[in-house]
């Protein structure tokens, strides 16, 4: 397989992680690609992959529209190459990308988000699409995401690829690089986005108001239910200056404070 002369979506992953020395290798043609037929769980994505799409499509009455189509475009004289898996239509008639994954049922949803996200918003780019689908087999179980499109976090992945690919084409064997993790927090996971409220007061006194409430809380319901076990098993009432216990012809114990309300279990 020839994997000179662009950046494909399968290179993010190496890029992001910062193993660029052996991607630099293939791209510049010192060294000839990885031969992937006889790794097991990359075969066996590839054979669970129709299954996928078509229980996705399922699942979500949606449609096949096209299935490893391929997608070029050039960002800041980098050129990106990528082929999705599946074009899917919905039953609004929207267009939207999909990714397929089989992985164990150890990973996490965020776990693939983590490590996909990069390629899943260059392909969205690429084909011009405003969401994807990412369909995960997890083991024996399936699950979904959808992801909206986001153009400043891709603008922090082509950042990254814009260093690599200049190693590439001045031919400048690269230094050892750390991992670069771009925080998709703001990234829309099924509509929805992260807000760190961190810094806003009203939020944080509100944050320490409702945990020191849960833990009085919690103490609370230890002392009432220490409280009416101390009721014997002949005994109807039991009370003190603050407060009395009776117990019912039921056997319920109610708890009442003088001056207050009364509490039935």
């Amino acid at each position: 397989m020839n994997r000179q002369g662009f950046i494909g979506g399968s290179d993010l992953y190496s890029i992001m992680r910062g193993d660029w020395l052996d991607l630099w290798l293939v791209k510049t043609g010192e060294k000839e690609p990885d031969n992937l037929d006889d790794i097991f769980k990359v075969r066996l994505g590839t054979f669970t992959e129709p299954f996928n799409i078509a229980w996705f499509c399922k699942d979500t009455d949606s449609k096949l529209i096209s299935n490893q189509k391929e997608f070029t475009k050039t960002l800041r004289d980098v050129p990106f190459k990528g082929t999705v898996d599946a074009i899917v239509q919905d039953s609004l008639g929207r267009h939207h990308l999909l990714e397929c994954k089989h992985t164990s049922n150890f990973k996490t949803m965020k776990d693939m988000l983590d490590t996909y996200m990069p390629q899943i918003q260059l392909y969205m780019h690429l084909a011009d699409l405003n969401s994807a689908y990412l369909s995960v087999i997890h083991g024996n179980e399936f699950s979904y995401t959808q992801i909206g499109r986001d153009t400043a976090y891709l603008s922090s992945v082509v950042d990254r690829c814009v260093e690599f690919w200049k190693l590439v084409t001045d031919g400048v064997t690269p230094m050892e690089q750390g991992p670069m993790k771009i925080d998709w927090s703001q990234v829309k996971i099924d509509g929805l986005k992260i807000r760190d409220a961190s810094k806003d007061n009203h939020f944080i006194d509100l944050a320490h108001t409702y945990c020191n409430l849960a833990n009085e809380s919690k103490r609370f319901d230890a002392v009432k239910k220490e409280l009416r076990s101390m009721i014997a098993d002949d005994e109807r009432e039991v009370f003190c200056d603050l407060l009395t216990i009776k117990r019912d012809k039921r056997g319920a114990c109610r708890i009442t404070v003088h001056g207050g309300t009364d509490e039935q279990q």
